[in-house]
């Protein structure tokens, strides 16, 4: 019986040699990157219309990367960075609705970030006063 399992065990290492390399090959074919806006929030008052800030994007990456930076799914890019680790721009925004931020690989449609800044409206709620129509006090 002892015979019998050494093969096995030759087919079991040869397969494990097959298949590790392919699982670190995916795992290193998954983009490592980091994403950030800031602020993500913009709370507008009563008769405020429309949300001006200034905003800051951020991204990080474990190696160089050529990347844009897209506002709702346009086809022009607000900014590009060409074989950089890092990146960051800084700009002006003035919307009334929440609005989607990606960031792709140059040339590429594919989604590597996804950030949301968003619009809230803040109601205020007027209570109803609670008096009895019977009490005089």
């Amino acid at each position: 019986m002892r015979q019998h399992l050494k093969p096995c065990h030759r087919h079991v290492a040869a397969l494990l040699i097959l298949i590790i390399p392919g699982f670190s090959y995916a795992r290193e074919s998954l983009p490592n990157l980091q994403f950030s806006l800031k602020p993500r929030l913009c709370v507008l008052a009563d008769g405020q219309s429309q949300c001006q800030d200034q905003l800051e994007v951020e991204w990080a990456s474990d190696r160089e990367r050529s990347l844009c930076l897209y506002q709702n799914d346009q086809t022009t890019a607000l900014h590009c960075w060409s074989n950089q680790r890092t990146g960051e721009y800084r700009f002006k925004i003035t919307t009334h609705t929440s609005t989607d931020f990606q960031l792709r690989e140059e040339g590429a449609s594919t989604v590597l970030g996804r950030e949301i800044f968003e619009v809230v409206h803040q109601q205020k709620r007027y209570r109803k006063s609670r008096r009895n129509p019977w009490n005089f006090f």
